[in-house]
């Protein structure tokens, strides 16, 4: 029925040490991995899912729809949905609760504040190719965040372009990236990593490549297709894929490593193909 699973026998393996749960977004369902490789709390029937968020006493996710489960009960309704079809692949949950979504049929970006579907701004954001040619609507948007100076970081990923928006939806900034990209984070230091399938790039504001992950630079995982990134405090980055997982375990669907490219943990999931999203969480903000 796609409820609460508490304690159930995880279908993967973990190598090395994972320290915190990890929230990972598989197939056809959300879960959290503990670090012992039992699965605490899942919710399943949720199609293709790209992202998935701990919002008080509920994770967000999304498939092409916005949905939200509550984890106590796994109670689910349809939170947000700006079109009819691929509204919502790419959205982010901020500290105080407002939700950032890129409206991925429709070309737009918005902020919504806290629990609700009110916008506090939204604005058209062009989702075109450098030649200025619309890639199909399925590959406008891809992932989405806000900056700590307030402007909004969206991978269009059809375009293979990652552009910046201030709140009034001036563009600021674009990077190129190898197709596709699909996530994109801006450091402390003022560079930003893009996920773009064979690896993760790290550019200065001027557009140079200064840091790299690629996957060959970890062969023994059989790694393809990154996408969802998380920067942790110290610098490692949490890492997804889409389409990599086999029912034998024998390519890895999600792991950690360092800036000297150092394996921290890996999983090997063996039922979900998909983990675009694998977020590290501080347990003790699970309700």
């Amino acid at each position: 029925s796609g409820v609460f699973a508490a304690l159930l026998a995880s279908a993967g393996a973990i190598t090395g040490t994972l320290p915190s749960p990890l929230l990972v977004s598989g197939s056809d369902r959300c879960y959290l991995l503990m670090p012992d490789g039992t699965i605490g709390w899942a919710k399943k029937g949720c199609g293709n899912i790209h992202r998935a968020y701990a919002v008080g006493a509920h994770v967000y996710w999304s498939n092409g729809d916005l949905f939200r489960t509550e984890i106590a009960t796994g109670t689910t309704t349809l939170f947000y949905s700006p079109a009819p079809k691929e509204g919502v692949y790419g959205f982010e949950a901020r500290p105080n609760g407002n939700l950032v979504v890129a409206e991925n049929a429709i070309g737009f970006i918005a902020e919504l504040a806290a629990g609700t579907t009110n916008p506090i701004l939204r604005f058209a954001a062009s989702p075109a190719k450098k030649d200025g040619s619309l890639p199909p609507v399925h590959h406008w948007f891809r992932m989405i965040r806000k900056t700590s100076q307030g402007s909004y970081l969206v991978c269009c990923s059809g375009a293979a372009i990652v552009r910046e928006f201030d709140a009034r939806g001036n563009l600021l900034w674009e990077q190129s990236a190898p197709p596709l990209a699909f996530d994109a984070l801006r450091r402390a230091n003022g560079n930003t990593l893009v996920s773009h399938l064979d690896a993760v790039t790290e550019y200065t504001p001027d557009h140079k490549a200064v840091w790299r992950f690629a996957c060959t630079d970890a062969p023994e995982l059989k790694l393809a297709n990154l996408c969802g990134i998380q920067e942790m405090p110290n610098g490692n980055l949490v890492v997804g894929t889409y389409a990599n997982g086999r029912k034998d375990g024998s390519r890895t669907t999600a792991f950690e490593v360092t800036r000297e490219k150092k394996l921290v943990w890996s999983y090997a999931s063996t039922g979900d193909k998909n983990m675009m999203t694998a977020f590290r969480i501080d347990p003790a903000v699970w309700r």
